[in-house]
């Protein structure tokens, strides 16, 4: 087991690739972590086990129901971590931030075929730069390579539509009540304002540590109770959850504006 894997989810990995092949042997070429464990911000209370694999032949009914066996024996011996991720051909690669084949998708513990597959400039870059393969070879050397001035101008697309709606659609305000969402939009902002300041893509906790040191102080309360979250930390420095949420949306402007006006 390579050394970047965090020690907890070894045996669930073990488990997996050791199912993977006894009981389909051949089917897979390749197997790769990518996501949080990838980027070296395992956490064992949010991250999930975010994988790619490529498969040396298409699936058959029998193997697509293989592997949906393999993944309810590891949600039953492993119940604490959700793996989570898609099983390729070899030449979806060739299809980056647009669309490709059909593929098969394990996703809140179900695996289905996808219309589409769409390996998306973050996704690559993380894939390509830091990804950790079970199976097959290091990723780096993938048949693929990504733009970062186009990954810049998805990230800006998405700065201005999907956290952006965090400001003003009902269904999403609402989330921000919650301690779930509110370290799930302050930190996951905070990652598009380091890569837009720094060129690089860092994790929600080092995200926002990284803030903590260059946004200014009216920020810090929320920024820091955003990372105690996420590191469970009972004690929170708000005695209100409307004035957190309150605060979150003010912040989400704010860091919506200054990416705007100062990196993009």
């Amino acid at each position: 087991m390579h050394q970047r894997i965090p020690e907890p989810i070894r045996p669930t990995l073990q488990d997996y690739i050791s199912l993977v092949n006894q009981q389909l042997p051949g089917l897979m070429k390749v197997c790769f972590i990518e996501g949080s464990i990838a980027l070296g911000g395992f956490n064992e209370h949010f991250s999930d086990i975010d994988f790619v694999a490529v498969l040396n032949r298409t699936a058959t009914p029998a193997e697509i129901e293989g592997l949906h066996l393999i993944h309810r024996t590891i949600e039953k011996c492993h119940p604490q971590w959700k793996m989570m991720g898609s099983y390729l051909q070899s030449d979806d690669w060739s299809h980056f931030d647009g669309q490709g084949e059909s593929h098969l998708q394990y996703h809140h513990d179900i695996l289905q075929p996808q219309k589409r597959f769409e390996l998306n400039s973050v996704e690559g870059w993380i894939l390509k730069h830091h990804g950790i393969a079970l199976i097959g070879p290091d990723p780096q050397g993938l048949p693929f390579t990504v733009d970062w001035n186009v990954l810049i101008h998805k990230m800006r697309e998405n700065l201005n539509s999907f956290w952006a709606s965090y400001t003003r659609r009902p269904e999403r305000i609402i989330m921000l009540y919650s301690d779930w969402g509110i370290q799930w939009t302050v930190l996951g902002v905070l990652r598009q304002f380091y890569s837009f300041r720094e060129n690089s893509i860092t994790t929600k906790t080092k995200a926002g540590e990284y803030a903590l040191t260059c946004m200014p102080p009216h920020g810090h309360r929320l920024i820091q109770e955003a990372i105690n979250i996420r590191e469970c930390k009972t004690t929170s420095a708000y005695r209100f959850r409307i004035v957190r949420a309150i605060d979150t949306i003010n912040f989400l402007k704010y860091v919506i504006h200054i990416c705007n006006a100062s990196f993009i």
